[in-house]
């Protein structure tokens, strides 16, 4: 007998410190159900375990989708320096999370396995979010709508925010 793979779509991820809800921000996001303590793992982030060739494949798949006019979010998540987690899944709760230029959370690698962990006491009703970490590269790709003080207006990891002011500036 042979072991087929299931075509069973799995249940959605779920955590007693997360409920979903309407966001200002993107559409949809996840909120605080109760108070969450600082360092507690909210929920893990999952997805299909990808190579970093087929990371590739799937982004430019994204990049032209997006110029067609689809959405263009992007769920692949970087392992390690092999593999990416795509978490491309409507069973995939954590993908709900939005950026946060000031977020209250931090994506951790751990043992193989992506886990959302509060940066810092987290209040029942507050929308999680983190920094999606993105490069500076491609940073008029990907507006940002968090309204955070520190917020630049664009998705772009914290350390090269100076850039993307830089170039603003410059446009002015």
């Amino acid at each position: 007998m042979s072991k087929s793979k299931s075509t069973e779509t799995p249940a959605a991820t779920t955590s007693e410190w997360v409920r979903h809800g309407q966001s200002k921000i993107h559409g949809g996001g996840l909120y605080a159900k109760k108070d969450i303590p600082a360092g507690t793992r909210v929920l893990e982030y999952v997805g299909e375990r990808i190579t970093k060739k087929e990371s590739e494949r799937r982004e430019g798949k994204r990049r032209a989708a997006r110029s067609d006019g689809d959405d263009g979010c992007v769920y692949v998540f970087e392992l390690n320096a092999r593999h990416d987690i795509d978490g491309d899944e409507k069973w995939n709760t954590a993908r709900l999370i939005n950026h946060s230029c000031a977020g209250n959370c931090e994506p951790l690698s751990i043992r193989g396995r992506i886990w959302i962990v509060a940066l810092r006491d987290i209040e029942q009703g507050e929308e999680l979010g983190y920094d999606y970490g993105f490069d500076f590269a491609d940073w008029r790709e990907h507006p940002c709508l968090c309204d955070a003080p520190e917020c630049v207006g664009y998705i772009v990891n914290k350390k090269q925010r100076w850039r993307v002011r830089k170039a603003l500036a410059a446009e002015s």
